[in-house]
This record gives C-alpha cells, sequence and structure tokens, in this order.
C-alpha cells in the first residue's frame, strides 16, 4: 500500500519471521551463540525460551539458514502431536520411513539413518519450535531420543524452543530425568530503548530501496512505552504510524502521529476490559475499604515501632548513599551514524555539517610517503588489535556501500570470524563472499574486501580494508580506536596476507539458488533480463536456462578469469552485476 510511496522494497515490519530483518541485540546474540557453540560441541539438550513476540522463531530460522552442510536438521513447528506422531514428523523431515504405527520401528528406521550419517561425518539436529505445547508424555519420548548414541558420541541432538511455560514444564519432577540433560539454556528478554531505536532503523534499511522516511526520538518512545521492547508489537506499532502518515501524506513519523496510531491499536483492547472493570468494581471497592480499615488498626502500633527502630540506626549511614552518587560521573550518550540531537533517521540524501566532517576527517592517519609504505605497514600490523580492526575494517567496507553503515557493537564479542562478517553485512542488507587463498580473485571481483593480515609479531591477526587498486598499488584502511589509511605496494600487502578475505556484495535483485542446480524460474528470468541489460539482446526472457543463456554467463565468466562452467552462483553474480553499469557500485578500480 504505501512501498512507493516511502521508498520500500516491501513493508519493513510485517509480522512474518523472516530471517534476512534479524537483529541482534545483546540478548539475541548471546542466544545464537549459545545455539552455535552447542552444535559444535553437539551434546545434551538446549532449551531456548521468551515470552510471546520476542523473536523466537525467527532466531531460530536464521540460525537454521546458516548452519554448515554437513548438519541435518529436522524442524518441527507448533507440534501439538503424540508420540507416534512427533516420531513420524521427524522421520518425514529427514527423509526416514515414516508408515510405520508403533514407536520400536520408528526408532529404528531413525536409529539406522543416525548411525548412517554418523559413518559420513555428518550430524543430525532436531528442532522444535513452540515446544510448550508438547506433553510431558511427549518430552519423556524425546528424552529416550537422545539415548540413541555411540560409545563416544551423541547420535540425534535436540534444541526445545519455546514460552517461559517450557520451563516451569521441564522443572516437573516427573521430567527430572530430562532436565539434568539440559546443557545449555537462554531466556530471552524484550529490547531495551536503545536496542528498539537500532532495530527500528534497522528494519527500516533493509526493507529500503531509497527510504527518506524518519522516526523522531520521541515517535520512538512512544513505540517503545506501547510495546515493552517486544519486537512484534514494535512492528505493529511502527506499521500503523507508517500507515497513519502515508495517510497523512507525511514523510516524518512523529510523536503525536505515533500516540494516534497507537491509541487505535489499544482501543480494541480496552472495549474488550471495559465490560470486565465494571463487572469486578464493586469487589475492587469492597476489598480496598477493607484494607484501609485494616491499615487504620495497625497504624498505631507500627509507627511507634519504626521510630524505636529508626533511633538505633547510626546517623552516619544516610550520607553513604549520597556520597556515592556524588563521586559517579555521569557517561554522555553516543549517538548512533546518522542520528540528530532530535532523535531522527537520516536518509542517505542528509547533507553532512562540515564541522562534523573535520572531526571525522581529524581521526585519520595519513599515510609516510610512498618510498617508506612497507615499513608503514610493517609497524601499523605490529600494533593492530584484532577484535577492533575486525569492526573498523567491516565498518570501511560497508561505508563504501552505505553512507551510514550500522555494526551491532555486541558482534564484537564473537569469536567466530566469518559468522562476524556474515551477520555484519546482513545487518547492511549485504552478503559476504569468503575467499580462502586467492589474491588475484580479490581483484578480479574489484569490490572493497576485508583482508586478514598476519602480525609481523606474530601476535593474532589483524583486519584491513582495501578500498582502492591501481596497477603498482593498493589502499588500505582500517585501524583499532583510530582509523588509518596506508598506501603500500601489492607484493608487500600479500606478504603479510593471510589468505582470507571477505568480500561485502550486494544480491541487487534477490535471485536466489545456483542457476540451474537449484534456482527457482524467477531467477531464471531476472538472469535473462541481467543478460539482456550488458549486451546479449537475442535472449528470450523465459523461465528455462537454455543454451544461449548459458554460453552467455560462460562468455562473461572467461572475461572476468573465473572458472567457466556456465554455473551462476554468488561468484557469477557478482560479476554480473559489476557488468551492469546501471547499478551504483564501489569499485576498487573505476573504469
Amino acid at each position: 500500500m504505501y512501498e512507493n510511496f516511502f521508498g520500500f522494497k516491501e513493508r519493513p515490519f510485517q509480522l512474518v519471521p523472516n530471517p534476512a530483518y534479524l537483529f541482534l541485540s545483546k540478548c539475541h546474540e548471546e542466544a545464537l551463540a549459545h545455539l552455535n557453540y552447542a552444535v559444535s560441541q553437539g551434546d545434551g539438550f538446549v532449551e531456548i525460551t521468551g515470552e510471546v513476540g520476542t523473536g523466537k522463531t525467527t532466531l531460530c530460522r536464521a540460525f537454521l539458514e546458516n548452519l554448515a552442510r554437513d548438519i541435518e536438521v529436522a524442524y518441527i513447528f507448533n507440534p501439538k502431536l503424540n508420540s507416534v506422531q512427533l516420531l513420524k514428523a521427524i522421520n518425514d523431515e529427514l527423509g526416514v520411513r515414516s508408515n510405520a504405527n508403533n514407536t520400536k520401528t520408528l526408532i529404528d528406521n531413525l536409529n539406522f539413518f543416525l548411525m548412517e550419517k554418523k559413518a559420513e561425518g555428518k550430524k543430525v539436529i532436531l528442532v522444535i519450535d513452540e515446544a510448550q505445547n508438547l506433553s510431558k508424555k511427549v518430552l519423556e519420548q524425546l528424552r529416550l531420543l537422545s539415548n540413541l548414541e555411540t560409545t563416544t558420541k551423541k547420535l540425534l541432538q535436540i534444541i526445545l524452543i519455546g514460552q517461559p511455560e517450557l520451563s516451569e514444564i521441564l522443572d516437573s519432577r516427573e521430567l527430572r530425568q530430562l532436565a539434568q540433560r539440559i546443557t545449555l539454556s537462554y531466556h530471552l528478554v524484550p529490547l531495551t530503548f536503545k536496542e528498539t531505536r537500532e532495530y527500528i532503523r534497522h528494519r527500516i534499511r533493509i526493507a529500503s530501496r531509497k527510504s527518506g522516511i524518519k522516526f523522531n526520538r520521541s515517535a520512538i518512545r512512544a513505540v517503545y512505552k506501547y510495546s515493552a521492547g517486544t519486537p512484534r508489537l514494535i512492528n505493529i506499532a511502527c506499521d500503523r504510524a507508517i500507515l497513519t502518515a502515508y495517510g497523512l501524506n507525511q514523510c516524518k513519523i512523529t510523536g503525536s502521529i505515533a500516540r494516534v496510531s497507537i491509541r487505535e491499536l489499544a482501543t480494541r483492547g480496552d472495549i474488550k476490559r471495559r465490560s470486565f472493570r465494571e463487572r469486578t468494581k464493586p469487589i475492587l471497592i469492597f476489598s480496598a475499604l477493607c484494607l484501609i480499615l485494616l491499615a487504620a488498626i495497625l497504624s498505631f502500633d507500627i509507627r511507634g515501632l519504626f521510630k524505636s527502630e529508626q533511633s538505633k540506626k547510626p546517623v552516619s549511614s544516610q550520607s553513604e548513599p549520597s556520597d556515592i552518587k556524588a563521586s559517579v560521573k555521569p557517561k554522555a550518550d553516543k549517538k548512533l551514524p546518522g542520528e540528530k540531537e532530535t532523535g531522527e533517521f537520516e536518509s542517505a540524501e542528509t547533507p553532512v555539517n562540515p564541522d562534523e566532517k573535520l572531526t571525522d576527517d581529524s581521526n585519520i592517519a595519513v599515510s609516510e610517503p610512498p618510498g617508506e609504505t612497507a615499513q608503514v605497514l610493517e609497524e601499523f600490523l605490529g600494533r593492530m588489535d584484532a577484535r577492533s580492526s575486525r569492526h573498523m575494517a567491516l565498518k570501511a567496507a560497508v561505508e563504501m556501500w552505505n553512507h551510514d553503515p550500522i555494526i551491532n557493537p555486541y558482534l564484537d564479542d564473537m569469536s567466530d570470524n566469518s559468522a562476524f562478517f556474515r551477520l555484519g553485512a546482513k545487518q547492511n542488507g549485504l552478503l559476504i563472499y569468503h575467499i580462502e587463498g586467492d589474491f588475484e580473485l580479490v581483484k578480479k571481483l574489484n569490490l572493497p574486501a576485508v583482508l586478514e593480515m598476519n602480525s609481523p609479531a606474530g601476535a593474532s591477526p589483524g583486519y584491513l580494508t582495501l578500498t582502492k587498486a591501481d596497477d603498482r598499488t593498493l589502499t588500505l584502511r582500517g585501524g583499532n580506536e583510530e582509523e588509518i589509511v596506508v598506501e603500500a605496494e601489492s607484493n608487500d600487502v600479500e606478504l603479510y596476507w593471510s589468505g582470507t578475505a571477505y568480500v561485502p556484495w550486494k544480491n541487487f535483485f534477490d535471485y536466489s539458488g545456483s542457476i540451474p542446480r537449484n534456482a527457482p524460474e524467477d531467477s531464471v528470468i531476472t538472469l535473462k533480463m541481467i543478460l539482456q541489460e550488458i549486451g546479449f539482446k537475442d535472449i528470450e526472457v523465459t523461465p528455462f536456462y537454455d543454451e544461449k543463456s548459458q554460453e552467455a554467463v560462460e562468455e562473461i565468466q572467461e572475461k572476468h578469469g573465473v572458472n567457466v562452467d556456465g554455473v551462476v552462483g554468488p561468484l557469477t553474480k557478482i560479476i554480473l552485476y559489476n557488468e551492469m553499469e546501471s547499478l551504483i557500485i564501489p569499485h576498487l578500480i573505476e573504469n
């Protein structure tokens, strides 16, 4: 309805659990880390709980999307099933025979499958969402499934995701054996006010082609007051506020617009609650009168007791709290990039304040003259910190795609570098192409790339972003707390490069899968439209990957010096986008 007016690809606050919109608050990032750690260990049960609307299913689906290829998954959603039905559902998900109607045969078939996967070096996990709906009898059956094991390893790992009632069920005496097998447990909590502000901004960025919509601080505060930080309620309130603004022909969501929208949402609940209040009003009045009378009777004795107790306290103890408060200095809040004092979210066209730009540039250390660049690079790598340089390098790379990148600070706690770059890129609507040991391919892709650099002193590797290249020199950005720009000979950079590179890229038209292996017809049509735009005019736009299309793809692959196989995967998508002059793409070498 309002997508074109605000410049959205789609509505940013839909209620579907789309992993592309996953926002990693501190709590969600820790829960995801728990899941990843549990899978890496492969033992016991994992329990993830959270109130309704806190993002459990979205987190679960994002976790499943990023699992390694050597992991088989059975995903069961809303399992109001008995033991036999659940076993049938698990076997169906894993492609195991499930035509039997007794638990023994179903478990035997499952066990045979698990042993095969174990022999192939693969893991199998069972994820049950809305697990609070499982009966105690079914949960006990799950405990028995966890007994499927070899002498050294469990064959099946089970992850239970549900509302807080799940924890209460597991704490019951009948399920104490299952509770003892839960090795990791985590409870999701609502977002803070600051996280709510970042969450709103994050979803708008993901959904935007070039959005001009702004939520000011007053609007965000109204949304937070209504939602108490629950993501689903934030979505409902923001969607209604955007709809109201659309009706008023406004691009700015103010506090008054947000409050009017929220009032409309609350009206239905108020109507339902009103009749209940009317019925209970006499009871409440009578209870209140009883309490007042009781308080009056007791107040005389309590007041005397209170005074005698107060007289025994030392006078000095009353001054301690004020002394402590006086010694603490308030910490200034850091502003998000692109946020004014009013808390408005800026669009990409927002002019930069010259004074602010001067302040930012003062943090950039200019490199030494070209003759000394190798020494400058060596000295800088020697004092570079792995964690902070990783954040700065990703920020520098994303900045070349977006004017105002968002790198959630909670990602910095992740030890998995690949997951850090993948999730950080996803927050900004980008993907990551991971390169190992091929520096020529880094250059061929002609996109900003994060390079993992070895330390001359043998310390942990640091990270720099390759932002520009010519025949001889490469321009690198990065740093720890401050930013540095270094120009160095290509050979010098390769000397310290660890062999790992992370290249952010954008799937502009969202065509999925690898053509022709596992791609839908829409992806083939999109590919053919791209081929037409870059010069292959004789290609017919049909949903079939024909010989002409394959020959055109192979020609492009050969031109860019990559493997010529006619398959359109991530690498070929990148070089196809690079061929399109209509797209705005940051390149290392500008044509």
